[in-house]
This record gives structure tokens, sequence and C-alpha cells, in this order.
């Protein structure tokens, strides 16, 4: 009986440490938070194209991406947060979801990359000139096409018209709705303000009037692939263009790349020393 008890007793710890060396294993195990970009232009003039994937436990990892070459060895920060890879596509590829696949001593994980069809070049990408007729939108504050996204759920309470600093519920849709007067008016491109994804949550950092404020200009991203959900969606943003192409009308973009908002992942921890 004794024997018994401490044979159970034995078996009931190698099994404890079985489970905790199983723990420590998995919590070294590579993740993949993001990929940016998400998708890539086949035929693109940018070829090689970088990708940048955060994650954590990526020391020493070897990256792979399905059906495609990387060029260059890989370079990965020492917190082993950041992976940067020149990924070539070959100009004979065709559409398709791909996965990109992230290998170290202790474990492997996988994403999704996808390669997108080229846009079609016809009445796209005519850059603008002192010719144009040129209206800047605060999409945030020009017409609100769409009630159903002006409290979201992953960011509730942060839609006040009564407060400056809040969220005022313009959205891509009210742009669309108003592209034929704008068109009357005799504008010929269309400056909005970014419509990038922005803190799901108050900024308690950068205070307006000593009170906590919003990003509904659009100026705080924290994915820069991401459309705000206050504003609408990829499809959504898709929409607002072609609709505006179809008027003969042009879509400039304000691309914000020299800063983030205060709770983008780069701030805690940035991908590079600079």
């Amino acid at each position: 009986m004794t024997r018994s008890l401490k044979n159970r007793s034995a078996l009931i710890r190698l099994f404890c440490v079985h489970l905790w060396l199983t723990a420590v294993v998995a919590a070294q195990a590579p993740e993949i938070l993001k990929v940016d970009p998400p998708s890539w232009w086949l035929r693109s003039t940018v070829n090689p194209v970088r990708l940048m994937i955060r994650g954590r436990n990526l020391q020493d990892a070897r990256v792979d991406v399905q059906g495609l070459r990387i060029v260059n060895t890989p370079q990965i920060n020492e917190r082993g947060t950041y992976i940067f890879a020149d990924v070539f596509i070959p100009p004979n590829t065709r559409p398709a979801q791909r996965s990109i696949s992230v290998t170290t001593p202790r474990g492997s994980v996988r994403a999704p990359f996808e390669l997108l069809a080229p846009l079609n070049r016809a009445g796209r990408f005519r850059g603008f000139s002192p010719a144009d007729v040129m209206y800047l939108v605060m999409i945030d504050r020009f017409a609100d096409g769409d009630p159903s996204n002006n409290d979201p759920a992953q960011s509730r309470g942060i839609y006040d018209r009564k407060n400056k600093f809040y969220y005022h519920g313009g959205d891509l849709q009210g742009v669309i709705d108003r592209l034929p007067y704008l068109n009357e008016l005799g504008v010929t491109a269309i400056w909005l303000t970014p419509w990038y994804d922005n803190y799901d949550r108050l900024n308690q950092i950068e205070l307006k009037e000593d009170k906590p404020s919003t990003g509904f200009h659009g100026y705080n991203p924290q994915d820069f692939y991401v459309v705000e959900e206050h504003f609408g969606t990829q499809a959504k943003l898709r929409e607002l263009v072609d609709t505006a192409h179809r008027l003969g009308m042009k879509i400039i973009q304000d691309q914000v790349m020299n800063h983030t908002g205060p709770y983008h992942p780069w701030v805690d921890d940035p991908p590079t020393p600079t």
C-alpha cells in the first residue's frame, strides 16, 4: 500500500513537471500579432515588398511565404518583436490567399498574406495640379450618412455631438451621399482627412483644454491598414473612391506616415531604435 502511494506521488510529480515544461515551451513559442502590409498588388512597381511582422518570441526565426521568395536575410530586432522580410512577387503570379510561416527552435506559427489583382488604371492615379478645384473634407464633421456606426461596439462611449473633442457621426457614406452636390459645385478633387483606424478609447495622454479627447480628426492612427469604424469599412471606402471616379472626381488620401497616435503599438515597442 505504501509503495503504491509512493508510486502515485511520483507519477503526480512527473505529470506536474511535464505540465510546467509544456507551459514554458508554449510561452516561448513564436506569435504573430500583425503583418504590415496584410496584402499587396500583383505587378506593383514596388517589388520586392517589405513585410513588417510584429509578434513575440521571434528571435532566430526563419520566414517563408507560400509560393514566393524571400530576398535578403530577414532582419529581427533585439527584443524579438519585429521581423523585416523582403518578398519578391513574380510577374506571372495569380491573385490568391497565401500564408506566411515563421519558424523558430521553439515552434512555428502562420499568418495570412493576400495577393491582390492589379487595379484597372483607367481613370485612376492621375495626380492633381493647379487646374484642380480641391475641397477639403474632415470626415467626422461633414455628414452623417450611416447612424449605425456612430457608437460602434468596439469603441463605445466616445460619440457625443455636444462635446467638440468627441466623434460627431460624419462618415464615408455621408461623403458618398454628397458627391453629386460637390460635383455640381465644380469640385474636381476631394482631399479627405485620414480614414485610418484610430484608438478605441479616450486619449488620456494628449489632453485638450485639460480634458481627454478622441481621434475624430483621424491624425492619431493605431493601424494604417484598417478603416476607422466610426467612418465605415474598407468596402465603403472603395465604394466612395469608385463613385467619385465615375463622376470624374479625384480622391486624395491624407497620408500621415510621420507620426502615430499615442496608443499605437510602435509607441511602447518601436520596431527600430530610431
